[in-house]
């Protein structure tokens, strides 16, 4: 029981803790936005997609240099 227990109030913390940094966040672009004279937005962007286009661009980087250097240096079998 003492484990769970142990492992609950951190969890519940970070979670909270989580929520309220969101909340904030919010808060803050709202204001921000009504400063600025636009229609304030409750929309949050997905911090996921950011690493999803981060390692993709990395994939075409990857593959652009392999095409370069298979062009320049003909390709692998017949090194």
């Amino acid at each position: 029981m003492i484990i769970i227990l142990a492992i609950c109030i951190p969890v519940t913390a970070i979670v909270t803790g989580f929520f309220v940094l969101k909340s904030v966040q919010l808060g803050l672009r709202w204001q921000m936005q009504m400063k600025h004279e636009e229609k304030p937005t409750m929309e949050i962007q997905n911090p996921i997609n950011e690493v999803v286009n981060t390692v993709k661009e990395k994939q075409a980087e990857k593959e652009q240099a392999n095409i370069l250097n298979e062009w320049l240096n003909g390709p692998p079998e017949s090194r």
